[in-house]
C-alpha cells in the first residue's frame, strides 16, 4: 500500500529519487547475532527471529519514507530493517538508529552508507540522542522496541518524545506483537492504521500513524495516508 497525497504538487516539482543497494549480513549471519543478543537480553529483543522480508517490505516500501529527508530508527537489531529504509530513502536523506543492546553494535557498524549513523543507548533518551547528531525535528520515526516488556511510564515518555520529534504530517511505525503501543500512543497521535504481516516470526502488526497540528502544513505536499 502506498501513501495518498493529497495532489496540489505542481509538475515541476516532483523529483525522481536514486535508489540505492545498501549491502546487508545475509540471513544466517543476523539469525546468528539476533539469538546471541536474545540469551544475553532476553527482555530487551522481542524475537530470536530476523525480520522476514516480508516485515522489512512492509515498513520500508512507503511513500513517507521515499520522501523522507531524516528518518530515526528505535531498536535496529542486526541492520536488516535499516538496509531496507536506506533502500528506498533519498540521495540526501539521513537515517539514525538507536540500539539499546550493545551486542548489536558490531552488526550496525557493517552497514556502508554514509546517510547511516548508529547510537548504542535507550530510547528513553530519544531527543537528546538525536539533538547530539543534529536532529531537532525528523520526518518518520520507525519502532521495533517491544511496547509489551515496557513499564508504563517509560513507554509514555518515549512516545511523547516521538511525537515531539516529528514535524507535522510526520509518521510513526511501530511493528509489534501485541497492541500496547496503540494504547499508549492514542492520546498523542489518535487511532492508528493496522496492517498484519503474518510471514514472520512471530507474525506482528505494523501500527501507523502521521502527527497532524491543526493549522500547520508542509511544504507543497500533506500526506493524507502514511502507508
Amino acid at each position: 500500500m502506498t501513501s495518498t497525497v493529497e495532489a496540489i504538487t505542481p509538475p515541476r516539482a516532483r523529483r525522481w529519487t536514486r535508489r540505492f543497494r545498501v549491502t546487508q549480513p545475509s540471513f544466517a549471519q543476523r539469525t546468528w547475532c539476533v539469538l546471541r543478543a536474545w540469551l544475553q537480553n532476553p527482555r530487551e529483543v522481542a524475537t530470536v527471529i530476523p525480520s522476514s522480508a516480508q516485515l522489512m517490505d512492509c515498513l520500508a516500501n512507503r511513500q513517507c519514507i521515499r520522501e523522507a529527508q531524516t528518518v530515526i530508527e528505535l531498536g535496529p537489531g542486526a541492520g536488516g530493517t535499516s538496509a531496507n529504509l536506506l533502500q528506498q530513502m533519498p540521495t540526501k536523506s539521513r537515517l539514525l538508529a538507536i540500539e539499546k543492546t550493545e551486542v548489536f553494535a558490531d552488526a550496525l557498524s557493517e552497514i556502508p552508507d554514509s546517510r547511516f549513523a548508529y547510537e548504542i543507548g535507550d530510547a528513553l533518551n530519544l531527543k537528546a540522542i538525536a539533538h547530539r547528531h543534529g536532529i531537532h525535528r525528523c520526518d518518520v520515526v520507525v519502532s521495533g522496541i517491544p511496547f509489551s516488556n515496557l513499564p508504563a511510564d517509560v513507554a509514555r515518555q518515549i512516545t511523547q518524545q516521538i511525537y515531539e520529534l516529528l514535524d507535522n504530517t510526520g509518521v510513526f511505525l511501530a511493528y509489534q506483537v501485541r497492541d500496547d503501543v496503540a494504547k499508549v500512543a492514542h492520546p498523542l497521535f489518535g487511532t492508528p492504521r493496522k496492517q498484519h504481516v503474518a510471514r514472520n516470526l512471530p507474525p506482528l502488526r505494523v501500527y501507523s500513524w502521521t502527527k497532524v497540528e491543526s493549522g500547520r502544513g508542509k511544504g507543497w505536499q500533506r500526506r493524507i495516508d502514511s502507508a
